[in-house]
């Protein structure tokens, strides 16, 4: 497995880039119902946001180092419709939801209209394919899931930690977003908050492009991130296996998922890397919001990871 050292601190995204050839050393897939799995590089590298980054939330945590020493395998792109469908065939597992807010969170044009029992996974409210990011799952059933794939092959899947999450995000880079730096060329990279968007909603600070998409898209349509990744933003929020804190100062740095250390919330989840809906404010690397647990929305989707045995 390639070792890389990204310590080019706010050199810029060059820097970054100039590890794009030292991508992946191999992808696998353990089953026919199996996502293909990415091998990315170890190494140390720069997470978390300037005080002066534009949109900056509290989220994105101080300007920290982290080591990843390990050879981590991630998800080459979201769970799909129906790699979850399998996982529902076959154990018949049935999601719980917050007690009062059965069903899935939905948007409409000018607002959020709130919890229709109706929509769930298989029925989030808008047309999918099977091919389609799965939506509308909790962050427990996303575990339930990456279990599921543990079980099945006998190898330790799980959800990418917060920290981890970040460092395949970036794939060596810097600055905001991992195609480069300017809001225009997000579209042939993501699937955003754009123009498109903007002609059925009227919220989000949006791309000044058009991704052809108006709501999720199928999984691997837009260009993968320099170690061949797709979506690591946009077209779904994706659970992690942290839980919220408050204060990001003591985040861990070696990849680990931070759960209920250090007061930690676990009744809240952190989700990664900005949805359809989510605009500049949001579709950044260093940003993660909270939600709920149980919480399920049209804009929720997961992918999994595995720690490679070597």
């Amino acid at each position: 497995m390639t070792r890389i050292h990204i310590l080019f601190g706010t050199l810029g995204l060059s820097a970054g880039l100039a590890f794009a050839d030292q991508a992946t050393a191999g992808s696998f897939q353990d089953c026919d119902d199996c996502p293909e799995m990415v091998q990315v590089p170890s190494g140390t590298a720069i997470l978390g946001s300037e005080p002066w980054v534009a949109n900056r939330k509290g989220g994105d945590g101080p300007i920290r180092e982290v080591t990843i020493a390990y050879t981590l395998a991630v998800a080459k792109t979201e769970t799909t419709r129906a790699q979850y469908r399998a996982f529902i065939k076959t154990t018949g597992y049935r999601t719980i939801n917050e007690p009062g807010r059965e069903g899935c969170n939905t948007w409409t044009f000018d607002r959020v209209l709130g919890f229709i029992r109706d929509h769930d996974w298989d029925a989030p409210g808008y047309n999918q394919r099977e091919d389609h990011p799965v939506v509308c799952v909790s962050g427990i059933d996303a575990e339930a899931y990456a279990a599921w794939l543990a079980k099945t092959t006998g190898k330790p899947y799980r959800l990418l930690s917060s920290t981890e999450y970040e460092y395949a995000t970036r794939a060596g880079t810097r600055g905001p977003w991992y195609w480069g730096t300017s809001s225009s060329d997000a579209c042939a990279n993501a699937n955003v908050a754009d123009t498109t968007f903007r002609r059925l909603y009227d919220y989000a600070p949006v791309f000044a492009c058009d991704d052809g998409q108006e709501r999720t898209a199928p999984v691997g349509s837009y260009n993968a991130n320099p170690w061949g990744l797709h979506d690591m933003l946009g077209n779904a929020w994706e659970w992690t296996a942290d839980c919220t804190h408050a204060d990001m100062n003591q985040a861990p740095a070696d990849g680990s998922a931070w759960r209920g250390e250090d007061d930690g919330d676990c009744t809240k989840r952190v989700p990664r890397g900005g949805s359809w809906a989510s605009g500049t404010d949001w579709v950044r690397a260093a940003a993660q919001a909270s939600d709920g647990a149980l919480y399920h929305s049209q804009l929720l989707g997961f992918r999994v990871s595995l720690t490679v045995e070597n």
